[in-house]
């Protein structure tokens, strides 16, 4: 089977997958790069690395690419075989989407199946929907830490607080637990809020959560579920991979062209 790279470059790291044709076999994070440009594979991966892939990174291996940092692309070297994705075949998009949300989307929809519903939770907490190949819509807003470092910031006393393991009170007896409880239990709510409302378009829609906080946030909102509503419980699922399914999903069709 062919050995090829994913290479996702976030606002903060750069995020590498390791594929045998369609199967994952590793994925590993690096920070932004401030060095020279590149001039070879083993250079730029994590050094956490397996050892398999250090061993066959010195053969000319095709990195499959999305940024959403420009400058950071001048360090990939042009030795490197990069194929830059700017374009998906994902229809009815707008000129200034984000294109994280379009490879998230589409990785959602290939790897799930349309409908599908993508809540990813970083900095921003965005919701991008999809049906047939086609984007629908979608929201933006504060992301989970964003909102207690925003609380921090902006008042003269309250503390930097962390996100909790889980669930507080609704109704708290501290500062610290009022604000945990002010910033979860409406992020939830609304989070619960889209899904319903995209679910009375699409009842058999798939709900993936991905990001930073995509796991904390699925989980938590299992347990806001149970009392809520146990079919949306068994449709929901947390994937960190979403972008390289996309990243996936696209080398297949455009090497099957060739």
């Amino acid at each position: 089977m062919a050995d090829w790279l994913a290479l996702v470059i976030g606002n903060s790291r750069w995020h590498w997958a390791w594929f045998q044709e369609m199967n994952l076999r590793w994925v590993g994070h690096a920070p932004h790069r401030h060095q020279s440009p590149a001039t070879s594979l083993n250079t730029l991966l994590p050094d956490h690395a397996p050892p398999e892939l250090h061993a066959i990174s010195s053969q000319p291996l095709t990195v499959w690419a999305v940024s959403v940092v420009p400058a950071q692309r001048a360090y990939l070297n042009r030795p490197l075989n990069v194929h830059w994705i700017q374009q998906l075949p994902l229809k009815n998009i707008y000129p200034t989407m984000g294109l994280d949300r379009r490879v998230s989307l589409w990785g959602a929809g290939q790897h799930y199946s349309w409908p599908v519903l993508v809540i990813d939770s970083g900095t921003a907490l965005t919701f991008t929907a999809g049906a047939d190949a086609s984007f629908k819509g979608g929201a933006i807003l504060l992301g989970l830490r964003s909102h207690f470092r925003a609380l921090h910031h902006y008042t003269a006393a309250l503390p930097p607080i962390e996100p909790p393991t889980d669930l507080p009170p609704p109704w708290a007896m501290t500062t610290p637990d009022a604000i945990q409880s002010g910033v979860l239990y409406p992020l939830l709510a609304g989070i619960h809020h889209y899904i319903q409302t995209w679910q009375q378009q699409y009842p058999n829609t798939n709900l993936i959560f991905t990001g930073g906080d995509g796991e904390y946030l699925h989980r938590l909102y299992q347990t806001y579920l149970q009392q809520q509503n146990q079919v949306l419980h068994n449709r929901t699922w947390f994937d960190a991979n979403l972008m390289f399914w996309g990243i996936a999903a696209y080398r297949n069709e455009a090497t099957r062209e060739l």
